[in-house]
């Protein structure tokens, strides 16, 4: 016999049954203060007879915590954010809450069906590292509106976003370029991730301000999404002769196609050029000779960002704007040792 599994129940079958917004069902099987209490009782009577299961941890219909936290980042790679999920899910165990991860692929349409379904679950609150498509935050917002917590982190939006975690991407670049400078590189490159990317600009912000205030003119200015972008990219300018000797590189992703190309060019590093990197993993390690770099630890990152979701879901009334400064570290290597010493 052939068995057919049964559709599960979604908000929007019970908006349908009522005619209203599933915005409103959702609402209401949160006891949002919105809505009237004969409503909310309507719409649970109604959601309890339609067998309505928010997730497979079977919450029920009055629990006020599903002590699920939801995590959305950019894709999971090597490069970025593995030592970010362990750290918030270390913190989220010993808190007693479980963490469902999602990745977005980087797709701003994948983004928002990643909300959608944290919504439909009933998760307490949501960490979220944006995409490099997201200019517009309205699937947030409606989060928000409805008593979901939202806390951004590593990438977050200029001008959106009431608790952020983050660095200084600006100071911390210009720590990074300086320290090119003061080992003698002349004709400075950055090197970014995606053009788009707020996180992205403000590092370059802090390159140029380097420039700015030892007196030097940019040699040039790059941007890659990954590291097979980087790769070419360096294959093509410094195959011509007057190339940068210095290079700041906005993340290991990108780092990974420069130095390769820059082997497969026969340029030394440090006679010929300088590197320096944003990092956070073993990868500025394994080249020879090993990568300087701008540490910033995104498990770190992360366990600050879960802290705080935590803290504003168990004290709403204690929300207020907050956004978190992580502390980074120049930690200089062979790949910019001094060119004078050469």
């Amino acid at each position: 016999m052939e068995y057919k599994k049964k559709r599960r129940v979604t908000l929007k079958d019970i908006a349908n049954q009522l005619g209203v917004s599933h915005t409103t069902v959702s609402r209401a099987l949160r006891n949002h203060p919105d809505i009237s209490s004969e409503r909310k009782e309507e719409i649970r009577k109604l959601a309890q007879k339609m067998h309505y299961n928010p997730n497979a941890f079977a919450l029920s219909l009055r629990n006020s915590y599903s002590k699920i936290i939801g995590l959305i980042i950019p894709e999971i790679t090597l490069y970025a954010f593995p030592s970010m999920i362990r750290g918030v899910s270390e913190f989220c165990y010993n808190a007693g809450y479980n963490v469902l991860i999602l990745s977005s692929n980087e797709s701003y349409e994948r983004e928002k069906q990643n909300t959608d379904l944290l919504l439909s679950g009933q998760v307490d609150g949501l960490l979220v590292a944006i995409t490099k498509e997201t200019t517009d935050y309205q699937h947030f917002k409606q989060l928000e509106e409805e008593g979901i917590p939202v806390v951004f982190f590593d990438r977050v939006f200029e001008n959106y976003g009431n608790t952020k975690v983050v660095i200084d991407d600006t100071r911390a670049a210009y720590t990074a370029t300086e320290h090119l400078i003061e080992s003698g590189r002349k004709k400075l490159a950055y090197f970014g991730g995606n053009e788009s990317l707020y996180i992205t600009q403000q590092r370059l912000k802090g390159f140029r301000k380097a420039l700015k205030d030892y007196k030097m003119e940019e040699h040039t200015v790059v941007f890659a999404d990954d590291s097979r972008e980087s790769r070419r990219k360096v294959l093509d300018l410094f195959s011509k002769p007057d190339h940068a000797d210095g290079i700041m590189c906005i993340s290991d992703e990108v780092l990974s196609g420069i130095i390769p190309a820059l082997q497969e060019l026969e340029i030394d590093i440090p006679e010929q050029v300088g590197v320096i990197s944003f990092s956070d993993g073993p990868i500025a390690l394994m080249y020879k000779p090993t990568i300087s770099i701008i540490h910033h630890s995104l498990a770190r990152v992360g366990q600050v960002a879960v802290d705080l979701l935590i803290q504003r879901i168990e004290h709403p009334e204690d929300s207020h704007q907050q956004i978190h400064i992580i502390d980074t570290k120049l930690i200089p290597r062979g790949s910019t040792a001094s060119v004078s010493a050469q």
